[in-house]
């Protein structure tokens, strides 16, 4: 045994010897793949101001449904009735950078009552960035950005004339994140020309062919796009294929948006409907009394400017595409089902069901008010500290003038361990943009805090011990806090901001401190002054607060407290990010039955996701501990990266979307030095995350945190 030991050593040598050089690109591909890489540097000039006309058009056809499909957000439209519809859309793009644009939508036409919208999250599928980190807003990393080459196995086939034929897959094993296929590229400049992969997006499952733009801008947008997308769950299966051709040759006025008018979508249609397209309009218009002519003279002219789509890219014909479709004469069979209108159903499926588990909203030129779901699973949290917790969210917008807006963005909550609700409604007016004028108002209740004033009071009168009475939460009080300040930007990197902050405070066994009389109302109005300050772009945001309350009249506390804080949020490769923070504060003056109350340290009922929540508040501390030191350091750092460890476990690793590390410290009064690490990750149904926690270096507890994801990008 003893002289087989370093033939085996030899051996595994050779293997991983072996295995490092098949994953190794060979010399020519290194050579492309640089080019590659360097071709959007290289080879295109600015984005910024280039615009383009867009027209879309999709095919959805409900193959199975069943009444969970009524649940699904944007899909209440397709859970009855017909089984196939038609939408098309003429928009134009107006582009700030290749990721950042505003798209004016135009004309819209469906076959969908109402002119409902349904799988909004394809929206996202339209306009893939090859060049950039991830190929569809924050998510799936492009195999053609220099970041994410270490993810990917690469291998090539000369083609002839200058073209090269890249074939691309996940170099480890495929996950939601990545995707697989093959790209016609140019050899001498790395331009990717024409492009066909798959992969998977927030429970749909997707196969694009795109033909790219020639030279210049156009290079880095698809000239022509069509996606096959396949969407199945709890028993429900749709499909749809939808093309988006750019640079169409009809320019409309900005201030053109027209929503079901048919003869000017097909005046301008610059693309020849399929049959099965065809197909719907024609049953929809026997069923709508509408006229037949789903093709006009003008999109026949208009169609003949591209008449090489299909010898240039035979591929993209519907038989190459990889989900099957309803034939005509399915699709007749179907839809000559005249529906039964029921009244009941009507009102309320259409009306009161689509309020309940659908987003509420509503626009015109001048605002939009937008509702989250009453009935969501995504505003669902579960902690073993705080319980089941339950938000509801509100946007709002309205613009008084270009230059003068208002917006709010007020939220909600129901803690159900402690049958509480709680609320926060922030209010922001804009004006003078270019010195970012603000005046803000917010009235919340999300704060219940103890007092140890008080605790120490009603332990002298009733004789009870500290923890009776700290069990029986006797000292504990709702805290309304109303805030009015003004913001204004002195200079490009310094923002300054003063008002007024009132508390009321009731106690929430009010009757039990009057019977033992004591107060149970304690209020309090103070000046406060923030200064925000950035010495250039990148730089860690420094902030310092100043509050100060005297006490006059029914205002009973008086408190002066400072608090200064540095907050730095850093983008790494391949939606890599780390966050740090650090902070500090102090009362300075306190005064008898004086509440401690930080802003940048307290208990957060209200919170909004991984980065507001999870990577910059305490999961273990004790809720007293907020409110019982005259001063608290603390620190908060996470990483978060896709792919990092836990994707590789067979089965499940390839839903991992991303995966998170905590350290949290804290130092107060009378105790040790306080500290939490954790872990979490990410998947398309829910996060999770461990937390555990320590004095000095002594483990004291652990616990889970929960949240719904399912459907939270539809």
């Amino acid at each position: 045994m003893k002289n087989s030991r370093p033939i085996f050593i030899v051996l595994l040598l050779l293997v991983l010897a072996t295995c490092k050089s098949l994953a190794k690109p060979s010399r020519q591909d290194s050579i492309l793949l640089e080019r590659i890489f360097s071709f959007q540097r290289n080879y295109t000039h600015e984005v910024r101001g280039f615009a383009t006309n867009v027209y879309v058009k999709h095919l959805y056809q409900t193959h199975q449904r069943n009444f969970t499909l009524w649940a699904i957000p944007t899909t209440y439209a397709i859970a009855k009735g017909q089984r196939t519809f038609v939408s098309e859309q003429y928009s134009r793009l107006y582009f700030r950078s290749i990721k950042d644009f505003e798209n004016i939508r135009q004309v819209y036409y469906t076959t969908i009552p109402r002119n409902r919208r349904t799988l909004s999250i394809l929206s996202e599928l339209i306009t893939p960035n090859l060049y950039e980190t991830t190929l569809y807003g924050d998510h799936i990393l492009s195999p053609f950005s220099r970041d994410n080459k270490r993810h990917y196995v690469y291998s090539s086939a000369y083609l002839g004339n200058g073209k090269v034929r890249l074939y691309f897959r996940p170099r480890i094993v495929p996950n939601t994140q990545l995707v697989r296929g093959k790209a016609i590229v140019n050899r001498s400049t790395g331009q990717v020309e024409q492009l066909e992969m798959e992969g998977e997006f927030d429970m749909i499952r997707f196969r694009t062919l795109t033909m790219q733009g020639d030279y210049g801008v156009r290079a880095l947008l698809p000239k022509l796009c069509k996606t096959s997308i396949e969407f199945k769950f709890a028993g429900n299966h749709v499909t749809s294929d939808f093309t988006a051709l750019f640079d169409c040759p009809i320019t409309l006025p900005d201030t053109i948006d027209v929503k079901g008018d048919r003869q000017l979508i097909d005046s301008i249609r610059p693309i020849s409907l399929s049959e099965e397209e065809s197909a719907v309009y024609h049953i929809y218009d026997s069923l709508h009394a509408e006229p037949a002519d789903t093709i006009a003279a003008d999109t026949l002219m208009v169609d003949s400017l591209y008449p090489t789509l299909a010898s240039v890219m035979p591929q993209f014909t519907q038989a190459s595409m990889p989900f099957d479709t309803l034939s005509t004469q399915a699709i007749e069979e179907e839809e000559n089902k005249h529906e039964h209108h029921d009244l009941w159903k009507e009102i309320g499926w259409d009306i009161i069901g689509s309020n309940l588990i659908h987003s509420l909203e509503t626009e015109n030129e001048r605002g939009s008010i937008e509702l989250s779901p009453l009935l969501n699973p995504q505003y669902i949290s579960y902690s073993r500290e705080k319980g089941v917790t339950y938000k509801m969210k509100l946007w709002g917008e309205y613009h008084f003038s270009p230059t003068t807006w208002l917006k709010t963005r007020p939220r909600g909550g129901y803690r159900f361990r402690l049958h509480d609700f709680y609320f926060d409604i922030p209010i922001w007016l804009y004006y003078t943009p270019k010195s970012n004028g603000v005046w803000y108002l917010n009235i919340s209740k999300s704060n219940r805090i103890g007092s140890s004033d008080v605790l120490n009071d009603i332990v002298a009168k009733t004789g009870e011990s500290i923890e009776t009475v700290d069990n029986r939460e006797w000292h504990y009080f709702n805290d309304l806090m109303y805030q009015l300040s003004h913001s204004i930007q002195v200079t490009p990197w310094l923002t300054v901001a003063s008002g007024l902050t009132f508390h009321h405070r009731k106690g929430i066994h009010d009757n039990t401190l009057r019977r033992l009389g004591l107060p149970s109302v304690f209020k309090s109005l103070a000046p406060a002054v923030s200064i925000n300050w950035r010495p250039w772009a990148k730089a860690p945001m420094f902030t310092i607060d100043y509050e100060r309350a005297f006490k006059f009249g029914p205002l009973n506390i008086d408190y002066e407290r400072w608090e200064g804080d540095v907050a730095v949020k850093r983008r790494l490769p391949s939606m890599q990010t780390i966050n740090m923070r650090a902070g500090a504060g102090i009362y300075t003056r306190k005064g008898k039955n004086h509440f401690l109350d930080f802003s940048n340290f307290r208990d957060n009922n209200l919170p909004e996701g991984w980065d507001d929540d999870w990577s910059g508040d305490f999961q273990l501390l004790d809720s007293r501990l907020y409110n019982e030191s005259r001063y608290y350091i603390r620190g908060n750092i996470s990483y978060e990266s896709p792919l990092l460890c836990t994707f590789l476990i067979p089965g499940v690793g390839r839903y991992i979307e991303r995966e998170r590390f905590y350290w949290n410290g804290l130092s107060i009064q009378n105790t040790r030095f306080y500290s939490e690490l954790g872990y979490g990750f990410t998947t398309r149904y829910f996060s999770v995350g461990l937390f555990t926690s320590f004095l000095n270096v002594k483990y004291q507890e652990m616990t889970a945190k929960f949240t719904f994801e399912l459907f939270r990008r539809w």
